[in-house]
């Protein structure tokens, strides 16, 4: 029972709060039940079933997707549910629980729509409490015979999904699975590779907008293909922020990878100066093929160095892919507050203790490419 998930949740919790009518109880009681979890089946010997026409879940189906203990006190006749942030105590025959903080002093009580029960020895209770305990929910499918738990937003799996976040479109047995998911972020990750999983505790926001990349390519030249994982941390006005994974399977070691944005700053050096009536941006480019570029911007003198400043930003929008064998970045070159004068184009090297910066090139826009001096 993911409590009432936190003191700062409670508002949250009350509003997505279902009743026992958003059930569909119109099931016959003889009918055996069988429990989902995550699109998986999950413990046949401790099935859901109906009392009362209401439907009941197994306490200890919580440890399937939720991290956390389950403790049962023979003296007292109560079953309590600890995790970090709190204790939530369960009494059969009871509808009130009790919640006790762990990292703080306080505790409140709560009604639930109907009184726990046991039954075979096993806790029970209204399986519409569950969004409340822990933000899931439970729902009868089609036919009648299987109750499915999904974890909501507020929820954390701590099984492997059913179905990947990502798959390689070069190699359809290369996935990606949420280990974890707490609120809006996950806080790790299965990477399955031809049927062998590994965990990694990455911990990126949890954008279903923008779910992850995955790749499957040998990008370091050493004949065995590498794992690549995009993640899009944030999006916004002039802001695209990713970050990029690389994992040699066969030891699940995964190589160091310079951000794009660092890599290029590191790279580029850049001056902004006035020209009569005109702005002057000149970059020089080192790395494998070093090159030089000047824009002449006119008619903008006026608005001077205080607007432009005198070097160009790097990396406001950044974007990884694996594409030609090769891992490559593209990370955007501004000047002003948000005026993008072109894109810097990364390419990505083996190195000695992993990937570093290759090739490094300027593409103006094509709004920008005019004021490229030839």
């Amino acid at each position: 029972m993911k409590k009432i998930i936190a003191a700062s949740a409670i508002a949250l919790l009350f509003a997505g709060y279902a009743p026992a009518s958003s059930i569909n109880i119109a099931h016959s009681a003889a009918a055996p039940l069988s429990l989902m979890v995550d699109g998986q089946p999950a413990l046949p010997q401790v099935p859901p079933f109906y009392s009362g026409g209401v439907l009941y879940v197994p306490a200890i189906a919580l440890l399937e997707y939720y991290p956390g203990g389950l403790q049962w006190n023979n003296v007292r006749k109560q079953l309590t549910f600890s995790t970090s942030w709190d204790n939530t105590v369960l009494t059969p025959g009871s509808s009130s629980i009790q919640v006790r903080y762990t990292q703080s002093e306080g505790s409140y009580e709560d009604t639930l729509n109907a009184p726990v029960l046991l039954k075979g020895g096993h806790v029970y209770f209204p399986a519409d409490s569950l969004n409340s305990l822990t933000g899931a929910t439970a729902e009868l499918e089609a036919g009648g015979t299987r109750v499915a738990i999904t974890p909501g937003s507020l929820s954390t799996t701590v099984r492997v999904p059913a179905e990947p976040l990502a798959a390689a479109a070069s190699n359809a047995k290369v996935k990606l699975y949420a280990a974890l998911k707490d609120g809006n972020t996950y806080k790790g990750f299965i990477l399955d590779v031809n049927g062998r999983k590994h965990s990694f505790a990455w911990s990126v926001p949890r954008d279903l907008t923008h779910p992850p990349e995955l790749y499957y390519a040998d990008i370091d030249k050493d004949g065995k293909p590498e794992a690549t994982v995009v993640f899009t941390l944030g999006t916004g006005t002039s802001l695209v922020a990713q970050e990029v994974h690389v994992v040699k399977p066969e030891q699940w070691k995964e190589l160091a990878v310079p951000a794009a944005d660092k890599a290029a700053a590191a790279t580029v050096s850049s001056s902004i100066s006035l020209d009569q009536d005109d702005v002057l941006l000149k970059l020089e480019l080192k790395g494998d093929a070093p090159s030089r570029v000047t824009m002449r911007i006119p008619d903008r003198a006026e608005e001077g160095l205080n607007y432009f400043g005198k070097t160009a930003g790097i990396g406001a929008v950044t974007y990884y892919r694996v594409e030609g064998g090769k891992l490559k970045a593209d990370t955007s070159l501004m000047i002003g507050m948000t005026e993008s004068m072109g894109t810097l184009k990364l390419e990505y090297k083996a190195g000695a203790a992993g990937m570093v910066l290759g090739p490094i090139s300027f593409e103006p826009h094509d709004t920008t490419e005019q004021f490229v001096e030839k």
